[in-house]
């Protein structure tokens, strides 16, 4: 897959997003989110940009200018602008695309676990999130974000499967 397909196939599944809210997978959502946190804090500590965490340009910090298409980023942000969007949310969209130009490049990262994928699964699964002091908001629940030192686990926090994550949500609420 080329730079340009990679950008294109993640503005596309970002375009396609019901950014309506779904109580239903807030439990997946917040482990997601925690994934996400998690990933990022493992970026930062490698990328030396710790106080740039959580939410972050990791592409441009790994390949300086090896940007996506702009025209590609710039229709997304107008989509993701009349959907009344938080700007950090729409910003975490762009910054989704760019990495994944980057990460199919010569010069791509490798070194760590796609750090914008929980992200983006977690916008698939039912919308977006904001933050609230100390917490990340999902659905009025909160994710602690603490600092980025509490977040550098080395176990996953969830597999990032759809169906697994239904069944998370669906045990909780059993």
């Amino acid at each position: 897959m080329t730079p340009d397909e990679s950008a294109r196939r993640m503005a596309d599944r970002l375009a396609a997003v019901d950014w309506t809210l779904r109580y239903d997978r807030t439990y997946s959502r917040l482990l997601l989110m925690s994934e996400y946190l998690r990933r990022a804090a493992w970026w930062a500590q490698h990328l030396q940009c710790e106080d740039d965490w959580p939410f972050f340009d990791i592409a441009a910090r790994v390949c300086p200018g090896i940007r996506a298409n702009e025209t590609v980023v710039a229709a997304l942000g107008e989509q993701l602008q009349q959907a009344r969007l938080p700007n950090l949310v729409r910003d975490t969209c762009a910054w989704a695309v760019h990495w994944a130009y980057a990460r199919v490049t010569a010069d791509g990262p490798s070194a760590l676990d796609d750090p914008f994928e929980p992200l983006v699964m977690l916008y698939e699964r039912g919308g977006p999130f904001t933050l609230s002091t100390g917490f990340v908001d999902i659905d009025g629940a909160g994710v602690p974000r603490k600092t980025w030192r509490d977040h550098l686990k080395a176990e996953p926090v969830v597999a990032l499967d759809h169906a697994r994550l239904d069944q998370k949500d669906a045990a909780r609420r059993a």
